[in-house]
């Protein structure tokens, strides 16, 4: 009996523990482009949220994560320490990563699926609350910039044919 204790106790809270610390998934979907924005509330303690999402096309992109702190009376209602956020693609490559308050930009993402873990501890008596946003922008395929080119140069040859008619 107290070998089945020993072994099944622990085994209890191994399991317990590995889903405490499993990550929230929240999906925002194909991101437009635009100002994309996340908000979350979370208890008192440590946590880890994933927010999966999709580009359709090669973006530029900006990343950022804010703390939104609160204090009443001198005591901490909303805080976090520790609080942190980082971008993966869909093969859990690290991309990049900052502190809240900080950004990272791409110039070039390519379209696919990524992820950004947000993860801190919660000190706050009521826990946290954090904002972010993932701003993009479509990035303009070369043969676009190249039939804009051609374009101008054809306004330009008609404007000289022009001129030189007068």
């Amino acid at each position: 009996m107290n070998i089945l204790k020993s072994v099944l106790v622990p085994a209890a809270f191994l399991v317990a523990a590995s889903s405490a610390s499993a990550a929230d998934v929240i999906d925002l979907g194909e991101l437009n482009a635009g100002v994309n924005t996340y908000v979350d509330t979370v208890a008192v303690g440590a946590f880890s949220t994933n927010y999966t999402f999709s580009l359709a096309d090669l973006s530029s992109a900006n990343f950022s994560l804010t703390n939104v702190e609160h204090s009443n009376g001198g005591i901490s209602v909303f805080n976090f320490s520790n609080l942190s956020y980082q971008l993966y693609d869909a093969s859990n490559n690290w991309l990049a990563g900052a502190v809240a308050g900080g950004e990272f930009s791409f110039a070039n993402l390519a379209a696919g699926d990524y992820y950004l873990t947000v993860s801190g501890i919660a000190n706050g008596v009521a826990g946290g609350v954090y904002t972010g946003s993932i701003t993009v922008a479509a990035v303009p395929e070369p043969s676009s910039v190249a039939m804009l080119l051609i374009g101008f140069a054809a306004l330009g040859a008609v404007a000289r044919r022009r001129n030189s008619k007068l």
